[in-house]
């Protein structure tokens, strides 16, 4: 698998990048967002790829920045998203934008990049919602569930996740068990409780 590319921009549009590597030209499909950061034809670059390989088909994406490709590997995660639709995904929203919107549960912004329908765009929010709180950075705090710290809900609702249960089931589980005992409660209270709620 090819996972960077380091070398000189040959060709650059808004969709696809070419990179001179040694004398080997790769072509890789890019979001808005890689094509505004790839310096003009003639420079050098570094683009992180993602080798896309079925029986038919052998394709490179590349992306300027490591959260740009972990989102893109989330998104062909999630059942009737392919590595076209997630780079649609990614060039009609920021990385902020997209984890914003499935963090606070509105498909709806999904819904206006072209191709994803209101079903596709609920399905990723449903789909993504807990691995998006992982992969939020140090510095941003998820939103509390149902009032509670923050970090003790979503420790519960991780550990019920690693669990076996659904994310979706999880989440309801522990908002509940905040709601009936309060949010006082530690992390092993809590479990115990959404165990119970479900």
């Amino acid at each position: 698998m090819i996972a960077h590319l380091s070398g000189t921009v040959t060709e650059r549009s808004p969709t696809r990048a070419v990179i001179d590597v040694g004398g080997v030209g790769y072509a890789a499909a890019i979001t808005l967002s890689t094509y505004e950061r790839l310096p003009q034809a003639g420079a050098q670059a570094r683009l992180l790829t993602h080798t896309y390989v079925r029986e038919d088909r052998l394709e490179l994406f590349g992306f300027a920045e490591a959260d740009e490709l972990a989102l893109f590997r989330m998104l062909i995660g999630v059942s009737g998203i392919g590595p076209n639709s997630a780079i649609a995904i990614l060039s009609g929203m920021t990385v902020s934008e997209l984890r914003d919107a499935i963090l606070r549960g509105r498909p709806e912004e999904l819904d206006r990049v072209r191709g994803i329908g209101p079903k596709t765009a609920q399905r990723i929010v449903i789909d993504l919602a807990d691995r998006i709180r992982t992969f939020l950075p140090a510095t941003e705090a998820p939103p509390a569930a149902a009032g509670g710290e923050p970090e003790v809900v979503e420790e519960a609702v991780l550990a019920l996740v690693s669990l076996g249960i659904a994310a979706t089931q999880a989440r309801k589980a522990v908002d509940n068990a905040v709601k009936r005992q309060g949010p006082d409660q530690s992390v092993q209270a809590l479990i115990k409780q959404a165990l119970q709620e479900r």
